[in-house]
């Protein structure tokens, strides 16, 4: 059940002000994260005359007033500001950002109110204040605890946590103490509006994952994709559904909620499910909102062409152009990523550098498990050699991957294939070797073709390296 981060004693009313946080977090950093330091801080700048009632006992107006300064600690790190453990207190890396911007305090509350706004339910509270207002004229914290209720949130009889959340929010200007929500500020400094948010979250695990793939493909691909293809890369993350109400339990909800396009030809051609396409409001959601799915950054000068068929892309390869022959070059590394699931991270070498005969891309999958994809892409007329290979190794090493794909557009020298089983027989690498034969099946059977011919290089490895096995000591 969500719930809104308890304050406790950490508000901008108790502590005069917002500008209270730079001061907190400074003092933490002078004592080198002294709890007992911080505290008693607090306490003497905060707390001095608090507890009157007990001044005829200074030793329980002492205890009372330490108690709320601990307050205040406890409600810094359930805003994130510290990390969790007791002693020595440290500033967690929001904490950091924020003494960072010290000197630009603006600045500072703006990334305080990004990460509460993101992280802490806070979009969804101006949601539901924005609910609120148009439901009755206006806002009141009862209304909008118990909207939090209505919704599911664990919220306490008399809880301040809505209100508290909200001072916090203030000093950003994204909203005022009567709830009323600057929508362009919020936009501004969160990424997305808080319809955004709840739109996504509203997803079942099925349909999120539809998007989650669409969006990492769309990194290589951008075209639309067969249905059957598309849930074959469901299946690759371990997800379950009925493949009998795909239309209506996934696709239809992602069509109303604009985050895919769907059509299904009349005349029964892109199969029975028809072909999907991630539509541009389902490509700009922003990343975080997707439970921390990061995305890699593609080169603005490739982001034009991930449009482009696989058919012209490799039609590219030929070129007399060296600059349309690169970019051609690093398109299909990237298609090919995208077709298999995996996640283009970097772009090692460039075919800029080769004059567009070589590119290197780093590429990564989170399936059932994690693994790194090295992609090795060559346009020429000569043999693989040996020595790429060995160079490909030697960086699956460095970068610790688990694949190396190697695709030339001629073919391999024997000495590659060879060493390749070699390699597959005494390391933890698997090593695939996609030459003109392959890329002539790819133009013609598309990424089924392609997954195809990897699940059989995918066999051969597990024949080869079953070996392995005996090699271990058993009991």
């Amino acid at each position: 059940m969500p719930r809104l981060p308890a304050a406790n004693e950490f508000t901008p009313g108790q502590l005069g002000g917002g500008e209270a946080v730079f001061d907190l977090l400074g003092e933490v950093a002078r004592v080198a994260g002294d709890r007992a330091a911080v505290v008693e801080w607090i306490r003497a700048r905060w707390f001095d005359d608090a507890a009157g009632m007990r001044a005829g006992d200074p030793e329980k107006q002492l205890e009372q007033q330490l108690k709320r300064a601990n307050n205040v600690v406890t409600g810094m790190q359930q805003y994130g500001l510290l990390e969790p453990q007791r002693d020595p207190l440290l500033p967690s890396d929001l904490g950091k950002e924020l003494l960072g911007k010290a000197e630009n305090r603006s600045d500072g509350f703006a990334a305080f109110a990004r990460f509460l706004l993101r992280e802490k339910h806070g979009l969804e509270l101006l949601q539901i204040a924005e609910d609120v207002r148009n439901r009755s004229g206006f806002v009141t914290k009862k209304q909008v605890d118990d909207e939090l209720r209505a919704r599911g949130y664990a919220v306490s009889t008399n809880s301040s946590y809505s209100g508290k959340l909200r001072q916090w929010l203030e000093p950003s200007g994204v909203v005022d103490f009567e709830w009323n929500v600057d929508h362009r500020l919020l936009a501004e400094i969160a990424g997305a509006g808080p319809s955004d948010v709840v739109k996504w979250r509203s997803l079942t695990a099925e349909q999120r994952a539809v998007v989650e793939v669409l969006r990492i493909r769309a990194l290589g691909n951008r075209t639309p994709i067969q249905s059957a293809d598309l849930l074959d890369l469901i299946r690759q993350r371990g997800v379950e559904f009925n493949a009998g109400l795909v239309g209506r339990q996934i696709y239809e909800p992602l069509v109303a909620a604009g985050f895919i396009s769907r059509e299904v030809k009349s005349d029964g051609r892109g199969g029975k499910g028809g072909t999907v396409e991630l539509t541009d409001y389902g490509f700009a959601v922003d990343a975080a909102l997707i439970d921390g799915l990061e995305l890699g950054d593609i080169p603005p000068e490739l982001q034009a062409h991930l449009s482009n068929s696989t058919a012209s892309i490799l039609e590219g390869l030929g070129a007399t152009d060296k600059g349309e022959k690169g970019i051609a070059l690093e398109l299909l590394a990237l298609r090919m990523a995208a077709d298999v699931g995996l996640m283009p991270a970097d772009l090692r070498l460039r075919s800029a550098q080769t004059g567009g005969a070589e590119v290197d891309l780093v590429a990564e999958g989170a399936h059932l498990h994690f693994s790194r994809w090295l992609f090795q892409c060559k346009n020429q007329t000569a043999p693989v050699g040996l020595s790429v290979l060995a160079k490909e190794i030697g960086m699956a090493t460095l970068l610790r991957a688990q694949v190396i794909v190697i695709v030339t557009t001629s073919q391999f020298a024997k000495s590659v294939s060879d060493y390749a089983r070699e390699a597959a027989e005494s390391t933890a690498i698997q090593i695939v070797l996609l030459d003109g034969k392959s890329l002539s099946t790819y133009r013609s059977r598309g990424s089924a073709g392609l997954r195809e011919e990897l699940h059989q290089f995918a066999l051969g490895a597990l024949r080869r390296k079953r070996h392995q096995l005996d090699a271990v000591p058993k009991d």
